[in-house]
């Protein structure tokens, strides 16, 4: 009688998950950029009818979303992708992950680390020892209405700077600007204090040896 019991609750349970859509694993076939929603091609696809794997718009699913704000990485036609059903509605899909493959393979990341990465080349990397990388294929821009920085900044190139620079600290220049000289000036000079060159005042109390009346040159700067 017991036994006759169980068997009948497997049964109607059987039955009821019969009714629901599980979760299948899937191929991105389209994605419209406007309300954030892809076509999935379910597989394994059905040989005899290829149409009936092809999904009607699923809304793809993000870690943060706001009104114009949050996280836009939309899929790829190609990508691999699980599927969801809410409620085990085949009506109510969404897409819920994608996943690397032997197509797509993964960036390299270790665990503990967060690389984003671009197909362009372009990426952001945490890495496990604290650093992190930031490169871009092409150009880089920022806006802020202030960037303040804290600690020694190198740079391995040009750099160039279309309004004022305020050295607070003093400035050192050295090296060769690619015309002989450490540094170029075009334009007016205005100095505050005294200015020496070779060890020699050039400011307005500098004085030269040899000085006579007549047409003679003057010496040396003494």
């Amino acid at each position: 009688m017991i036994q006759q019991l169980r068997n009948q609750m497997v049964l109607a349970a059987m039955m009821a998950q019969s009714n629901r859509a599980e979760n299948r694993m899937g191929i991105v076939t389209s994605y419209d950029a406007g309300t954030a929603s892809a076509r999935v091609r379910l597989q394994p696809e059905d040989p005899t009818d290829p149409a009936r794997s092809l999904t009607g718009w699923m809304p793809v699913a993000s870690a943060w979303v706001g009104n114009g704000w949050g996280i836009d990485a939309p899929v790829s036609p190609g990508d691999q992708v699980a599927v969801q059903f809410l409620g085990g509605d085949i009506e109510n899909g969404y897409i819920c992950a994608r996943l690397f493959s032997d197509q797509a393979r993964p960036t390299g990341a270790q665990s503990g680390e967060f690389f984003l990465s671009h197909a362009s080349g372009s990426k952001l990397q945490f890495h496990n020892d604290g650093t992190v990388t930031l490169i871009s294929a092409g150009t880089l821009t920022s806006q802020a209405p202030q960037w303040n920085h804290s600690g020694p900044m190198q740079i391995d190139g040009t750099l160039l700077v279309t309004q004022t620079i305020t050295g607070q600290a003093g400035m050192a220049v050295s090296g060769n600007n690619g015309s002989g000289n450490s540094m170029s000036i075009s334009g007016n000079t205005q100095f505050s204090g005294q200015v020496s060159a070779n060890g020699h005042r050039i400011d307005d109390t500098h004085r030269h040896t040899g000085v006579q009346s007549g047409s003679s040159n003057t010496g040396s700067v003494a």
